[in-house]
């Protein structure tokens, strides 16, 4: 039987300086980056994104990003499938979207059981369809829809966070049932050992982000949205709903001016950033973490120890 990989996941909230000190990991290791970010896997939505820049990848691989074009669809499990092309005996992922890195290094409930219930491509596209015209009409309502089929998984998801909310409805649809009972029964297994350092500088990341934002507009992030727009893609698909491109659409439709929708960036910025720290608290079942409040707290020493130590676990089928 083949020995679980060792993986080091660098994660923390959306501006939290991730990327740098991953390149920095990279580097001393010699490991290519595994980029876990949800925009990052569309083509053309770069600037936005933060995606690496051609300094950046000359210094170390980058790989999942630029995986599909703006009006394809992408989910977790494909992400998944694509990190464990370039997993061997070491992986290094960057990034903050947790679900990403849950589906990659966790066997997830019932996992190659044919019974298993599926919620993806045009199911999904039209039960989420469905469930945004009710929740139009009636907000809150997926989420009330939720708490009435699982009480359980509702209560562990904010009712703003629509996108898991509708995504936990689906599954509950598709099972029959709860999904936390599936859940109980059968939980997730790791498919690798992890070592979690979770970089977070704590208040100080309100003006990180300003930063962050401010940066990204004067490169030009307006002027891509408008490339994007010409070219076809719009609010209608999932990659134009991103963090960002959603309000400057808005501001190239004429709904809204520049620096209202810088405003409602950095509003939804910090808003994301407070569920990327839940999610990682009560999402992730990590064991192994260490929480670090800026880059020159890394520490250097139990990372190489973490990467070098043997394995002692079998390696389930990803």
């Amino acid at each position: 039987m083949t020995a679980l990989p060792h993986v080091l996941a660098l994660v923390g909230p959306t501006g939290s300086g991730k990327a740098a000190l991953g390149l920095e990991v990279a580097e001393r290791f010699a490991l290519p980056i595994l980029v876990c970010d949800s925009v990052k896997v569309y083509r053309r939505l770069d600037i936005g994104s933060a995606k690496p820049d051609a300094e950046a990848r000359a210094r170390a691989q980058h790989h999942l990003i630029d995986l599909v074009d703006p009006d394809g669809q992408f989910t977790a499990r494909q992400y998944a499938a694509e990190a464990w092309r370039h997993i061997g005996a070491r992986g290094l992922f960057v990034g903050g979207t947790g679900f990403y890195l849950r589906a990659a290094l966790w066997r997830a409930t019932g996992e190659g059981d044919a019974a298993t219930p599926t919620f993806e491509g045009q199911e999904r596209d039209a039960f989420e369809a469905k469930w945004s015209e009710a929740e139009r009409a009636r907000p809150g309502a997926t989420h009330q829809a939720l708490a009435e089929l699982d009480p359980e998984t509702s209560a562990q998801i904010h009712p703003n966070n629509w996108v898991r909310v509708v995504r936990a409805l689906g599954l509950c649809v598709a099972a029959g049932g709860p999904i936390s009972a599936i859940r109980a029964a059968d939980p997730p297994r790791p498919r690798a050992r992890t070592l979690f350092v979770w970089l977070d500088p704590g208040e100080g990341l309100r003006d990180r982000q300003v930063r962050r934002v401010d940066r990204m507009l004067a490169r030009g992030w307006l002027a891509e949205v408008e490339s994007l727009l010409a070219a076809g893609y719009d609010e209608h698909h999932k990659s134009m709903r991103s963090l960002g491109y959603k309000q400057l659409v808005d501001v190239v439709r004429g709904r809204c001016g520049l620096e209202a929708a810088r405003e409602a960036i950095l509003k939804a910025t910090w808003q994301y950033a407070r569920r990327q720290r839940t999610y990682f608290r009560h999402q992730l079942p990590a064991e192994d973490v260490v929480h670090i409040p800026e880059p020159g707290a890394m520490p250097w020493d139990r990372v190489r120890a973490f990467l070098d130590s043997p394995s002692q676990q079998a390696r389930p089928n990803p």
